[in-house]
Order: C-alpha cells, then structure tokens, then sequence
C-alpha cells in the first residue's frame, strides 16, 4: 500500500546534540565565529560550529524546495538522496537534475553522504530515528515535519539569513491571504490504494490539512486516525463523508484515482455524486508533502475547484 513519507514529529529533547563531534568529513573551512544553536522537534537543541557552505539533502524532494531560497556561491548543494522524478516536481527540477540521487532506498547511506563533504546535512521526513546513522557523515538537522514558517525561519537561522526567511514568509502568507475563502468550508482529503486486489482510501490529517486550514478549509478528522492516517473501508466512507462540502483526492501516479471515483459505491456517496470533488495531478499531490512556500502556488492553482466555485 502506497504512504507519504510523513514522519511523527517527536518529542523535543532536553539537552544539546553535540553535532561538531560527529565523525566524517569537516568539509570546507568555516568562518571562525560562526556558531548557532538551534531547536528542532526531532534533535531538540542543536548546537552548529561550521557554516553552511555545503549543504546535502537527505530527501531531495522535501528539503531542497526549503534550502532553496538560501542558496547563493557561499551557499550550495552538493547532493540529495531520496530518488524523485525530476518532473514531478518541476519547483526544484533544475537542481534534481544537476546530481544523480543516493540511493538510500534500505536506510540512510552513510558512505555516499561522505563523499559529499558536506558542511550539513538536513534531513525531512521518514518515522523516528531513521536518519540517525547519518550523523556519522556529518552534522545533521532534521526540519519540522508539518509547518513551513517555522522551516523557514530555521533555516534563516542556520544560514544566517533572517531577512531572507523572513521576506520568504510574508510572500507566501499574502499569496495564502488573498487565495483565502471568505467563509469555511469543509473538506475531506481522501488517498486511494489498492491492496491485494481491493480498492481502499486513506483519510489523512497532516501538513496538507494544516495549510488547508490557512485557507479556511476545514478538514474533516477522525477521533480513530492513527499519526494522522486512517484506512476506511468504500462501505464506510459514505458515513465519514456526511456533512463534507468538498472532497480532495489525491494522486497514486495511476488509474488508482479514477477507478476509486468510478466505484458504484463512491460514486453514489451525495457529496462526490453532486460534483464537488477536487482531483489533484501527481504534481499536485508531490506539492503537498511537504507543502513549502515554492509549493504554495501550485496547491492554490490545484485547489481552484474550492477556492473559486
């Protein structure tokens, strides 16, 4: 069955992680007085001591659209890892295709981020602790999971650039401000899958409900999701969608999306039946995992059928 890779965000932890002690690489030279502290939900307090000259992206396609704004020659990618379809993610598709991904397919590859000579290492997504033996290749700092203003002012932090994130951030909250609707409505995403033969839909609560939110879209929950996921039965979901204005799918990059609305049993549920359902490319679905302020606009363009009925 096909997932996000979305990741529970941990517990802070109390107390510094010595990331200057990590073995590997110690990559370019650093300005002497640079030093910053800073706190993530995944590391809890990480102390940095070597600018950021050379950054890897442990999963391309969910950092680097983050990393991006902060890029200048001081400043540069030196590889990813998480291998994506440079097309289906055409934000960031001139920087997948200037590197060949590491493969890390069967955990984190800890001889291949070396060999990148990396300053950071910046990790996002992916349960618990599964980034962890990276910190042999050099210091590493997992991003939040579901929230792209405190990304970016983390970011401008570690780079040393508050204006940067800060410019980032009051761009994208007035795209988000004037795409908002006046009034609430109420949708539900829904995220087909097919296993062993049998049509099935995910209800999820994440990041891309979380932005739903800003735009004044409510996102139906569930009080039995599990991390924000919850697999619901065809013959269930008329009940979970009783009172939904909207219906959100996402894409499986097949004809899952189709079939699933062409189910008599779907097809026949009020909501979907009357129209009132959003389909989204798997462009559009990449751009929501995780949504980033480069993503924004494209998730605003998809949502039109919500925002502009």
């Amino acid at each position: 069955m096909r997932r996000p890779a979305l990741a529970i965000l941990s517990l802070v932890v109390a107390g510094a992680v010595a990331v200057t002690g990590c073995a590997g690489p110690a990559g370019p030279a650093a300005s002497g007085d640079y030093s910053v502290t800073v706190t993530t939900p995944d590391d809890g307090e990480v102390v940095l001591t070597a600018a950021p000259a050379r950054v890897g992206a442990l999963n391309g396609n969910r950092v680097i659209p983050f990393v991006q704004p902060f890029l200048d020659e001081g400043h540069v990618l030196v590889g990813y890892g998480n291998e994506a379809d440079p097309e289906k993610y055409p934000w960031i598709q001139a920087e997948l295709e200037a590197f060949t991904a590491v493969d890390d397919s069967d955990g984190p590859n800890v001889e291949e981020y070396a060999a990148w000579d990396a300053d950071l290492l910046i990790a996002n997504g992916n349960v618990g602790d599964f980034w962890e033996p990276a910190r042999e290749a050099g210091p590493l700092v997992q991003l939040p999971e579901t929230d792209w203003r405190a990304t970016t002012t983390l970011l401008g932090e570690i780079f040393q650039k508050p204006d940067v994130a800060e410019d980032v951030i009051a761009t994208t909250e007035a795209t988000i401000a004037d795409a908002r609707l006046a009034e609430p409505v109420t949708a539900a995403v829904l995220w087909p899958y097919q296993e062993n033969g049998t049509v099935g839909t995910q209800v999820l609560g994440a990041e891309l409900p979380n932005f739903l939110g800003d735009l004044n879209i409510t996102v139906a929950g569930s009080d039995t999701a599990v991390d924000g996921y919850e697999d619901v039965s065809l013959e269930l979901l008329a009940e979970r969608l009783a009172g939904v204005d909207h219906v959100i799918v996402l894409s499986s990059g097949d004809d899952l999306q189709q079939r699933f609305l062409d189910n008599p049993v779907v097809a026949d549920i009020p909501v979907i039946a009357s129209g009132h359902v959003t389909r989204f490319t798997d462009v559009q679905t990449g751009a929501g995992f995780p949504v980033t302020p480069m993503t924004v606009p494209v998730l605003i363009d998809a949502l039109s059928g919500v925002l502009k009925p």
